[in-house]
Order: C-alpha cells, then sequence, then structure tokens
C-alpha cells in the first residue's frame, strides 16, 4: 500500500509518455493527413539511413568521452573540495553554478566564448601568438565535437564533484589511520582505501551521467 502512489505516478507520467511513444512509432503521419500504419517501416528506414548510423556514433563518442572527462576530474575535485581551506563552503556553493544555471544561458554564453571573430579562445590565442586566426569552433565537425564535449564536462562536473565528496565524507577516520600505521602512503590510502570506498558512489554517478549525457540534445 505504501508503494502504490509511487507506482501509479511513474505509470502516469513515465509509462504512459513511453508506451504511448512506441505506439506512434508504428505510424506515418503527415501534417493535415490521417496516421498510415506502416508496422516496422520507420525502423527500417533509419536502419538504413548512414545518417543516423552517424549521429549514433558521434553520440556514443561524446557521451563516452564526456563522462571519462567528468568521472576523472570531479574525483579530482572532490578530493580537493575534501580538505580543510578557507572559505570552503563559499567554494562548494561557487562549485554548482555550472550545473544550476539553465542550459540556454550557459549554451549563449559558450557560443560567444566559441564565436570565430570576437570568440573569447580565439581573441587568448591571437593575443598569445600562438595563431594569427582563430579556428571555427562550430563550424569544423572535429572542433565542434571538441567543444561540446567541453561544454557538457563543464556542465556536469559539479555533479560528480559533490556526488564523490559525500562519498567521502562517509569514509571512516579509523581506515586512513589503521592504513597509515601499517605503513601506507598517501597513494596506498588512496589506492586500498579511498577509491574501494567510493566505487559504490561513482558506478551510481556514472551510470546516472551516461543517461543524462546520451539525451543531452538541448545543448
Amino acid at each position: 500500500m505504501i508503494v502504490t502512489p509511487p507506482v501509479l505516478f511513474l505509470l502516469l507520467f513515465l509509462g504512459y509518455p513511453f508506451f504511448y511513444g512506441v505506439y506512434l512509432s508504428f505510424f506515418q503521419r503527415e501534417v493535415a493527413r490521417p496516421a498510415i500504419f506502416v508496422g516496422f517501416g520507420n525502423f527500417v528506414k533509419l536502419w538504413n539511413d548512414p545518417i543516423f548510423w552517424l549521429a549514433v556514433r558521434n553520440t556514443i563518442l561524446f557521451t563516452a568521452v564526456a563522462t571519462v572527462l567528468k568521472a576523472s576530474l570531479g574525483l579530482a575535485m572532490a578530493l580537493v573540495m575534501n580538505q580543510d581551506f578557507k572559505m570552503k563552503a563559499l567554494t562548494r556553493a561557487l562549485l554548482l553554478l555550472p550545473f544550476i544555471v539553465p542550459t540556454v544561458l550557459s549554451t549563449v554564453a559558450w557560443q560567444w566564448i566559441f564565436d570565430p571573430g570576437m570568440g573569447l579562445f580565439n581573441r587568448l590565442l591571437m593575443i598569445s601568438g600562438l595563431v594569427k586566426t582563430g579556428p571555427s569552433w562550430l563550424g569544423n565537425p572535429t572542433l565542434a565535437m571538441v567543444s561540446i564535449i567541453m561544454v557538457n564536462t563543464w556542465r556536469g562536473l559539479p555533479f560528480f564533484g559533490i556526488s564523490i565528496l559525500a562519498g567521502l565524507q562517509t569514509i571512516p577516520t579509523e581506515l586512513h589511520e589503521s592504513a597509515t600505521i601499517d605503513g601506507a602512503g598517501t597513494w596506498g590510502r588512496f589506492w586500498y582505501v579511498t577509491l574501494p570506498s567510493l566505487l559504490p558512489v561513482v558506478f551510481i554517478v556514472t551510470t546516472f551521467s551516461i543517461v543524462i549525457t546520451f539525451f543531452d540534445f538541448q545543448l
């Protein structure tokens, strides 16, 4: 009885749209015309469409690289934020800004940063003398992929950092003290105590990140 309301809520707001979307995928409907049942015709068209497979390949590459970057940099961020330093609470709060800023606002800001004429990146490259003319970050397929991976990593890094930081604070200090008494150094404590204790948290956060990143179409 206790779980009945949540289950009904999920079925209503998640289950119905999902199954209705599957149902619509078997129909072909043009504007101002009735729907025509085509069976698996839409799936056959996608299967034979090279643009579809190119999109799938790029999405998998984007998701894999961005997730690895967020996981590794998020772990490093959490280890730094777990130390004692001045204004630690304010620093942690500021680190959440990329994650809570609306996607539309952050995307507009990054479009300006990547602008080939007046963008921040190209201006820095030209001022430093590395290049005479900045590249077109969003006009080249490879640079466009690098750019969107960079922005997604920037947006998702706080989620990893704060989640792993919460996991770090649950590790008993006695484990590190025992490892130190047994002769373990900084790397030994991290490899044999910290990392194994964080694996469940990292696994859950990475799973959520893969799902969110794979469907990050608005970015």
